[in-house]
């Protein structure tokens, strides 16, 4: 372990400053918004990633170019916009005589420290298991997904346009502009730009502080929204978080869905703002006022995320807005006023009709429709991992999966908790159609997570970690009851309880959690890679040193050869595994190596600025037919005019493409 500390330790520079990222910009929106404490620290990543997302947008329309300030200036001028305005307001009342209005509500001293201590907790439990699953601070996710990930981030660095509207064409060059959801490439891009990191230490530094920071910090918000100023519930809601395999550190790994994985750490902490939305009463600072201003920005950054987490917020939101509302028309009922409550009733269910109808059946989301993922288990098998916390056949987190059990009865009995019981079994109801159905139905609901089961497992710890929570306040207050014990108080007990739950899941599972996040970053020996192996990486280093920053280098990007430009900032012809790939750029990787007898492949060649061709072993995903589509790519003829710069003996070699004379200049 001391080893392992020992190699993160250059990291740690980029881990505080994917902190500051996360946390600080929507830190100055919340307090200048009136927050204060445990909401005012656990709204704020979500807050962050939605300014910067933003910024990212508007920058690339103004033509502006990338950079740190301008990813810091939405947040700064949103934070003096309330500021103004609340001073504004403050005036206004005071030249109308008007009461002043009450300063933002705290959480106490010991509301604070107990939340303190237990994001510590949670954040070195995080961070053991994003070392130990990683190994190295520089460890490549060895995965299909992450070759976009990683020259994305690569391209924002290089051409300063961060924008969600333009980084899908990346994929599909031809086209003017191609959405995709660019908030984790921007996180990653900051802290490239602020840290001096390299794209894979920056991305493993912020998928680490997401998992460890982000998700307990927005876990925390909620509870201290749903639970109240408890101490014990804020202390032990970031520590439960952590023990969830299905999020974080399942899409810490599979695929590797980093979009999703931070998409989905903002969850908790808009679900937080939505119902103190539709509350009664304040929580603490977060008055319905504020819940309403600060909730379009937040579905912003959810949006640009990735859009299937706003699908898995409307899922679970709906629950405790259907129960604000069924109050609310009880109350207009008992009232005696039921000119206002029947037809409000029937317009809220003629509109979820509606909507969810055109959800269902609009062709707007048959691209979505159409992925399919096997089903891999039995509706019951289905059922049983859910309820043991095992999703995607992981071992059972027995522990956890008890006081998530206790939560869901001891949520019956109290009002505010009621919503979470259903919230909680749709999740799980759309991970067992995912994992164990091929219905047309089961297609029809789950087409916005692409039908995948880990997108789906996913949403569970969202109510899992409250409902853990309200288990162990059910818990503690039973043991109160007990003489002897009631002396200590049904927090402490509480608190004391949540310290067994630690201890007896072996810190909250880390070694099995790492254990699966190491599976998308194993290292394995030179020549047997499945994307980049060591002796790739190496000579990746010495082609950077021969090739000029202003050069493109043709590859065949099957070969781990896609990765060139993250790792070492020159710009390759083929950025991912696949794509919509342009007419010139088909050609050159099919024809390439007739340059110089076809004056066609010359002048496009000319025009691209191709000047080098890399060529490797297509050893990722072997029997992968589409890696064969580049021909022209190939080790060269050596009378075909091509100049060896560099070569290893793992099959490793760097061409210059020859100068083709006067046709480079046709076209």
């Amino acid at each position: 372990m001391a080893d392992l500390v020992a190699a993160w330790l250059p990291a740690l520079p980029a881990a505080l400053v994917a902190v500051a990222w996360c946390v600080l910009p929507g830190l100055l929106v919340t307090l200048s918004l009136g927050l204060r404490g445990v909401l005012a620290w656990g709204v704020a990543p979500a807050t962050s990633v939605a300014t910067i997302a933003v910024a990212a947008v508007v920058a690339s329309v103004a033509g502006v170019p990338w950079s740190p300030v301008v990813a810091l200036a939405p947040a700064v001028a949103l934070a003096l916009l309330l500021a103004a305005a609340r001073w504004g307001l403050a005036r206004l009342r005071r030249r109308h005589d008007a009461p002043a209005a009450p300063p933002p509500a705290g959480d106490g001293t010991a509301v604070t420290l107990a939340a303190l201590a237990g994001l510590t907790v949670a954040a070195l439990v995080g961070a053991f298991t994003v070392v130990d699953g990683m190994s190295l601070p520089t460890a490549l996710s060895q995965t299909y997904d992450a070759v976009f990930h990683y020259s994305a981030v690569a391209r924002i660095v290089a051409e300063g346009d961060a924008s969600s509207l333009t980084l899908g064409t990346l994929t599909s060059p031809g086209a003017g502009a191609a959405f995709y959801p660019a908030a984790w490439h921007d996180l990653v891009s900051l802290v490239v730009l602020s840290a001096g990191a390299s794209i894979p230490v920056a991305s493993n530094a912020a998928a680490g502080v997401v998992a460890a920071v982000v998700w307990p910090l927005g876990c925390t918000a909620l509870v201290r929204v749903v639970a109240g100023p408890s101490w014990a519930a804020v202390a032990a809601a970031p520590v439960l978080a952590t023990g969830f395999i299905a999020f974080p550190w399942s899409l810490l790994s599979f695929g590797v869905l980093w979009p999703n994985l931070v998409g989905m750490s903002l969850v908790p902490a808009v679900l937080a703002v939505v119902v103190a939305a539709v509350g009664r009463e304040a929580v603490g600072a977060l008055t319905r006022t504020r819940a309403v201003v600060l909730l379009p920005v937040l579905l912003a950054g959810l949006a640009l995320g990735h859009p299937s987490t706003v699908f898995s917020l409307a899922v679970i939101a709906a629950f405790p807005v259907a129960w604000s509302l069924v109050r609310w028309l009880g109350r207009m009922l008992r009232a005696g006023r039921w000119v206002t409550a029947v037809p409000v009733g029937l317009v809220a269910v003629v509109l979820v009709t509606v909507a969810v109808d055109w959800l269902l059946t609009s062709p707007v989301f048959d691209d979505v429709r159409s992925f399919d993922w096997a089903a891999f288990e039995t509706p019951l098998g289905a059922v049983r991992e859910t309820a043991l916390g095992a999703t995607n056949s992981k071992g059972p987190a027995r522990v956890v999966s008890v006081v998530v059990l206790v939560g869901l009865i001891a949520a019956l009995w109290r009002p505010g908790y009621r919503w979470l019981v259903p919230a909680h079994l749709a999740s799980a109801t759309l991970y067992v159609l995912a994992a164990s159905s091929e219905s047309s139905l089961t297609a029809a609901v789950t087409a916005f997570w692409y039908n995948d089961s880990y997108r789906l497992a996913a949403m569970i710890p969202v109510t899992g970690v409250p409902l853990a929570v309200v288990g162990l306040l059910a818990v503690g207050a039973v043991l109160a009851r007990v003489p002897g014990l009631s002396r200590i108080g049904a927090g402490g007990l509480t608190a004391l309880a949540a310290v067994a739950v630690l201890v007896g899941t072996g810190g909250m599972y880390a070694r099995t959690h790492a254990a699966f996040v190491d599976d998308a970053y194993l290292a394995v020996p030179a020549g047997r890679s499945e994307l980049v192996d060591p002796a790739e990486r190496a000579f990746y280093d010495r082609v950077a040193a021969i090739v000029p920053p202003d050069a493109v280098v043709a590859q065949n990007p099957w070969t781990g050869s896609a990765l060139l430009w993250a790792l070492t900032g020159r710009e390759v012809l083929f950025p991912h595994l696949t794509g919509n790939w342009t007419a010139d750029q088909d050609l050159i990787g099919r024809h390439l190596d007739e340059v110089v007898d076809d004056p066609a492949t010359c002048a496009v060649v000319a025009r691209s600025d191709v000047r080098y061709l890399l060529v490797g072993n297509a050893d990722f995903w072997p029997g992968d037919a589409r890696s064969r589509e580049y021909p022209g790519l190939a080790s060269p003829d050596p009378r075909s005019g091509f100049e060896l710069l560099a070569s290893d003996r793992f099959g490793n070699a760097l061409y210059r493409v020859p100068d083709c004379g006067p046709a480079a200049t046709d076209g």
